[in-house]
């Protein structure tokens, strides 16, 4: 198992950690233990999920608004058809999932919905 799907897997396990959630088009950026800044982004046309860790002092909010992505190079990124198992698919699949319910409060009002019927 590649170290970034543990990654991932440790932030699925650990899904009260993301916190901050700011949506832009088919991606999500967020924070990881109030310290990480991170995204991950689906392209429905190749089937493939992207994450990416931003290593900069920008806030989110920044990040979010970059344009000029060639000119920026304070992140790295991990893909679906780079890491091409299951289980990468499966990992990027369910962090995703978590991160957009979490961006709309939906992880809020299910979390209600369990513990008051």
């Amino acid at each position: 198992m590649s170290k970034i799907v543990q990654v991932v897997n440790t932030m699925i396990s650990n899904k009260d950690k993301i916190t901050d959630v700011l949506p832009h088009k088919n991606e999500y950026f967020f924070l990881y233990d109030a310290k990480y800044k991170w995204s991950v982004s689906y392209n429905k046309e190749e089937d493939a999920y992207w994450i990416y860790i931003y290593t900069t002092t920008k806030s989110l909010e920044e990040i979010r608004e970059i344009t000029d992505w060639d000119s920026f190079s304070d992140f790295t990124y991990y893909s679906t058809k780079e890491i091409k198992t299951r289980e990468s698919y499966e990992s990027f699949n369910e962090l995703y999932q978590i991160v957009s319910e979490k961006a709309f409060g939906l992880d809020s009002i299910f979390d209600d919905i369990i513990l008051n019927g």
